[in-house]
């Protein structure tokens, strides 16, 4: 038979692994959300990589990579996802409307700034900035001139 000072340790326990639990809980939750928001931008980045790959003007391959991190990423980010297409030429990078018609491959970076204010209490940004880079090579028997 137990006495009573055995039910009053087991009380204190309870008081304390049930917050220590349930802050694994959140810990946990958190984590999974930023590595979902980490893979959700990344393929925003692939697909607007995608995208400006197939287009015929510098003016083009942005609006093709903003258009499709906008798809992509929808209601993901706070505002606008920002998006910088970059383009290179044997390794090198070129600029402007006339460099397209002569470049090889072309990196796109995403940023969205995404809301985890949900679990501001266990110390997590409330605004975190997620980006990511993704290239693509650009046809070389497509006339971009």
């Amino acid at each position: 038979m137990r006495s009573r000072g055995d039910r009053g340790s087991m009380a204190v326990e309870f008081v304390v692994a049930v917050p220590a639990f349930a802050l694994l809980l959140v810990l946990v939750s958190a984590g999974g959300q930023w590595l979902n928001l980490t893979g959700d931008v990344g393929s925003a980045a692939r697909d607007a990589a995608r995208e400006a790959s197939i287009a015929l003007s510098y003016q083009q391959a942005e609006q093709n990579a903003q258009v499709a991190a906008q798809a992509d990423l929808g209601r993901t980010c706070t505002g606008t996802p920002t998006v910088d297409v970059q383009m290179f030429r044997n390794g090198a990078q070129v600029f402007g409307d006339a460099s397209f018609a002569t470049a090889q491959d072309l990196e796109v970076t995403v940023t969205c700034q995404a809301s985890l204010s949900a679990f501001g209490d266990v110390g997590i940004p409330a605004s975190p900035t997620f980006n990511d880079k993704a290239a693509a090579p650009l046809d070389p028997f497509v006339d971009r001139g």
